[in-house]
């Protein structure tokens, strides 16, 4: 078995201003996980795979031990294969299924730009072999050392194994979880995972969500 084509799985959605269904969208995000994969047609980027994928990623999203936040919907789940060479798609017209929008299952008042790391490797220490994404607002519980609390960080940590586990189990033993590196114009197979316990400041994800101001005269 040879994974030496590249397959990315985008996921995205909306920061809403409010939990409730009409709550107006004021921030958008999205993530990226890499496969390696055999050539097509032993690998395909169909419709089925793609479903397969939202599902999983849709329990993952939606479940509290994830400590994604309810103003957070998944909103598109897009599985396509990506050149090597040039970085661009090269699966035609764009593999897409459209979970509805479902929300985080946790709620908390933290910035838009609160997250934490999935972090993937091959238990290597070529920083071209490390990667990872970061899911939407974090929503879990802070102790006063600024640290994820104990009770929250397990949980996180094992709904991600399921959700990471799935996808490879989907890959149907051509494919797997992957780091890629454009430097290499490779895509390397992991075979680990980790979660921090201090989240992170996320300053990009506030692309859409445009700061107002209050002043004083001097």
């Amino acid at each position: 078995m040879t994974l030496d084509h590249l397959g990315v799985i985008a996921f995205g959605g909306s920061t809403h201003a409010g939990t409730g269904s009409a709550a107006p969208v004021t921030e958008i995000w999205e993530c990226h996980i890499a496969l390696a994969v055999e050539a097509a047609p032993v690998f395909n980027f169909d419709q089925t795979f793609c479903d397969t994928v939202a599902n999983l990623l849709n329990t993952w999203f939606q479940d509290v031990d994830t400590r994604i936040a309810s103003t957070e919907s998944l909103d598109y789940v897009k599985a396509n294969e990506f050149s090597l060479l040039t970085g661009r798609q090269i699966t035609d017209p764009t593999v897409i299924s459209l979970p509805g929008g479902n929300r985080g299952g946790a709620s908390n008042v933290m910035p838009v730009s609160t997250s934490f790391r999935v972090s993937l490797d091959d238990s290597t220490r070529n920083p071209r072999h490390r990667g990872g994404f970061y899911p939407p607002k974090y929503a879990g519980s802070l102790g006063d050392d600024g640290r994820i609390y104990p009770s929250h960080w397990a949980p996180m940590v094992a709904t991600t194994q399921t959700l990471l586990d799935g996808i490879n189990t989907a890959c149907g033993g051509v494919g797997a979880i992957g780091v890629w590196s454009r430097r290499d114009k490779a895509v390397h197979v992991a075979n680990r995972f980790r979660i921090g316990d201090v989240p992170d400041n996320i300053s990009r994800r506030r692309n859409h969500l445009r700061e107002g101001y209050l002043g004083g005269s001097l």
